[in-house]
């Protein structure tokens, strides 16, 4: 059994392609064209053609780094969207609202206690004051974002 032959157009070599006839084939115009390979740095061979992988890549290049960018993007969606909806995500602007109004009651009744010193009450107080501290520390904790160039777990190690 020998080897099957193909009835081909295209030469044993490899294909090249004039920008006018390559611009025609991909339903473009010379100059857009010229301005994707020139984007690319694309050399043309010594008569002024260029292969289908240079025409390929000055237009279709980088298409498949955008679908995975755009498909991260979609699974990050839907990851927050899941944790949502499993109550596993909390909303900062209304926890601190919430823990806001938990401290201005506390600390109205903590002034109007009269078995208190000042001191400690000051004391308490001042410890009251952090919980925005605290809120900011649980939310840089939760978050993936990078931080001054650094993943999270990098920028959590230094402070």
């Amino acid at each position: 059994m020998g080897g099957r032959t193909t009835k081909t157009n295209v030469p044993a070599d490899e294909l090249h392609w004039s920008i006018e006839r390559a611009a025609a084939e991909f339903g473009l115009s010379p100059m857009t064209l010229r301005r994707a390979l020139a984007k690319i740095s694309a050399k043309p061979d010594e008569n002024g053609c260029f292969t289908t992988a240079q025409v390929a890549d000055a237009l279709y290049g980088q298409l498949h780094l955008e679908k995975i960018k755009t498909q991260q993007e979609v699974t990050e969606k839907l990851r927050i969207e899941n944790m949502v909806s499993r109550a596993e995500l909390l909303n900062r602007r209304e926890l601190a609202k919430g823990l806001a109004a938990i401290v201005d009651a506390f600390t109205s009744r903590l002034m109007v206690d009269r078995e208190l010193s000042r001191m400690t009450k000051e004391d308490l107080l001042k410890d009251l004051s952090s919980w925005p501290l605290v809120l900011e520390e649980a939310s840089r904790a939760q978050s993936r974002l990078r931080r001054n160039g650094k993943q999270p777990e990098e920028a959590d190690g230094e402070s």
